[in-house]
């Protein structure tokens, strides 16, 4: 156990007695967590068919859980279309992710079997997690990483994110941690700064202004952190420093670097909105569903019929002594009570 996994252990070390339902929320980016196990454990059951992103989410999930110690978790999933809304804004959000192999070149045929073998496991992964005691929400055309940005500021004493998607890192504050399962690293205020060389209060802002390759959103020609940095110091500072005190400082300023900043300010707004999960664009009757979601969490452990869906899929040694898996990572999350008055 390394230095920094111990102090956040120490730091769980609470009277169980004070501990509510909400005292400590986990928030699992769902879908990035199961295509990083669907493209790295190549698991196949006894009939040769691939389970790895199967298999791979729910030892995730358990590992996560002993790990961290939740009252409760959350597994959130891109809904259907979710980046319809995001596209309204800029049609060519996530435009450059087309059809490709995101896994083990030696485990499926074509593209349309490795298809099929995603959203065969996904559906089978809900029949497992509606077994657990965790709560699962997926809002059509509405995006995973808004929805958790939504519940962060909404529910939790304390809240963990799980996800090795860097967005998440805006969101870090004293109440909120971020941890990596690529890296096994907790993201507290301090460790951002260390690594990213910014604050989490102004992580949005150093993102906005250089864009975001991933989700193909451009950034300010010819930009890079390290030039961001030198020219706006407090990028590093706890205070916010907004994307407007940035176009007041270029508009004074005179190099080159400033005057592209300004020639590319009408797109700046465009990217805070795209990328913002302070203040998500969610509609209303989405809020409703979200919130019944967190007003009536499932706090019931079927170990019966989750041992016949691992038997009958023939998942084998993929977890091992499972029961008794069911029972050390679940079993706790049956317990804690609503909010203590």
């Amino acid at each position: 156990m390394n230095q920094e996994h111990k102090r956040i252990f120490d730091s769980l070390k609470e009277d169980k007695t004070e501990l509510h339902k909400n005292s400590r929320v986990l928030l699992i980016d769902s879908l990035n967590t199961f295509l990083r196990s669907f493209a790295v454990i190549k698991h196949v059951n006894s009939n040769l068919n691939h389970i790895g992103g199967l298999t791979g989410f729910l030892r995730s999930l358990g590992y996560a859980i002993n790990l961290i110690k939740p009252t409760r978790v959350i597994l959130v999933f891109d809904g259907r279309g979710s980046s319809t809304n995001k596209r309204y804004i800029y049609p060519e959000y996530k435009r450059n992710r087309g059809i490709t192999r995101i896994t083990n070149w030696d485990m499926f045929e074509s593209q349309e079997e490795e298809s099929e073998s995603i959203t065969s496991q996904l559906v089978r992964l809900v029949d497992y997690l509606k077994c657990l005691p965790v709560d699962l929400l997926s809002i059509d055309k509405i995006e995973a990483d808004d929805v958790i940005g939504h519940i962060t500021k909404n529910i939790g004493e304390h809240v963990y994110i799980m996800s090795s998607d860097r967005d998440y890192l805006q969101l870090v504050s004293e109440r909120v941690t971020v941890f990596s399962p690529t890296k096994k690293k907790f993201y507290e205020p301090k460790a951002v700064l260390e690594e990213y060389k910014v604050t989490p209060e102004n992580f949005l802002t150093q993102k906005v202004i250089l864009g975001d390759s991933g989700d193909n959103v451009p950034g300010v020609k010819g930009l890079g952190i390290k030039t961001a940095i030198k020219l706006f110091p407090q990028l590093s500072s706890k205070q916010e420093f907004s994307v407007d005190e940035i176009i007041k400082i270029c508009e004074s300023g005179e190099s080159k670097t400033h005057q592209s900043i300004l020639a590319f300010k009408h797109k700046l707004s465009i990217n805070k909105q795209l990328m913002d999960l302070h203040n998500p664009n969610i509609p209303e009757e989405a809020l409703e569903e979200i919130k019944s979601v967190l007003l009536n969490s499932n706090k019931s452990l079927d170990s019966k019929t989750f041992l016949q869906l691992y038997h009958q899929d023939q998942l084998g040694e993929a977890i091992k002594n499972v029961s008794a898996w069911l029972l050390t990572s679940f079993g706790a999350l049956t317990k804690y009570k609503q909010e203590l008055s």
